[in-house]
């Protein structure tokens, strides 16, 4: 047998131009890609601070986020500087801005209880009305509101009240004016040697509903007044032991053309047994002082 290995032909052709694959798009893909990243590091150096740059290195390098400013929980609450905040609309024709802040509360107020049994039933009790000073905001107790204000003699809120004014306490947060908050009582007085007056009870109910709404988000400075009202402003004034006089007021004090601002704050704390309560004493005007060319009087 013939055992000599078969030899194989190989033909080869020349011309043509062959397939070139596609490299070059992976590679201008790169490319575009680098470009992307290369704008972005610029408009990063150019809308920071030096601190939030040197905060950007530092995640790069150890890729932890330290608190300050690109911290995650506070990054969030920062509006890019290219964005541009929506103006306030102006109120409707004809209404004052204290009226369209009062129909927006009544409003939010509104919503508030529409998602609460309790509160439904408790907001019968809030009005809301416009003074020369402002917003009030008015929680007046009531013979059939059971268990939704307080007790008689009793400076501890009811938890429908106490879940109201925590649920209201964002919505004053955002508002512009400074808040004033009134205690107030009915004319019943307690025991002689009870040691205690309606201007103590109006105080404590004021100061309790206060803590409250700093504990919801009013921010502490907003609040410039706790004021001790006693009986001294029925809302009934016919039936004096009428539940309607026990209340909470809540002044949202006016700002710009509608009012004055609210000014510094104050604390009006109850008098001694048996003192009236007391206002700022006004100043006394300066004596008129003669005219350069009008002598003195002897």
């Amino acid at each position: 047998m013939d055992t000599a290995p078969r030899r194989r032909k190989v033909k080869k052709v020349s011309g043509g131009h062959g397939h070139h694959g596609g490299a070059w798009k992976v590679a201008y893909a790169d490319f575009v890609t680098a470009m992307m990243a290369l704008f972005m590091v610029m408009w990063l150096l150019a809308s920071s601070d030096a601190k939030t740059r040197a905060e950007i290195s530092n995640y790069f390098r150890s890729g932890i986020l330290p608190e300050g400013d690109m911290a995650m929980g506070h990054a969030a609450q920062i509006n890019p500087s290219v964005v541009e905040q929506a103006p306030t609309p102006p109120p409707p024709e004809g209404q004052s801005s204290l009226e369209a802040e009062a129909n927006q509360l009544r409003t939010e107020i509104a919503k508030l209880a529409a998602n609460d049994g309790e509160l439904s039933e408790l907001a019968k009790y809030v009005t809301v009305k416009v003074t020369p000073d402002g917003v009030v905001i008015e929680a007046v107790d009531r013979e059939g509101a059971k268990d939704m204000m307080f007790d008689s003699a009793s400076s501890e809120l009811k938890p429908a009240l106490v879940k109201f004014l925590s649920g209201l306490a964002p919505k004053l947060a955002k508002r512009k004016g400074t808040i004033e908050i009134n205690g107030h009582t009915d004319a019943r007085q307690f025991a002689t040697g009870s040691g205690k007056t309606n201007w103590d009870l109006s105080y404590e109910r004021a100061a309790a509903a206060r803590g409250i709404l700093e504990g919801g988000g009013v921010p502490p400075g907003k609040i410039v007044g706790v004021v001790a009202r006693g009986s001294s402003q029925l809302f009934d004034p016919a039936e004096p032991l009428s539940a309607s006089n026990r209340r909470l007021s809540i002044l949202i004090r006016a700002t710009g053309p509608d009012g004055p601002a609210g000014g510094e704050g104050h604390v009006t704390r109850p008098p001694a047994d048996g003192e009236p309560p007391t206002e700022p004493e006004a100043e006394e005007p300066a004596p008129d002082e003669p005219a350069a060319d009008e002598p003195a009087a002897e």
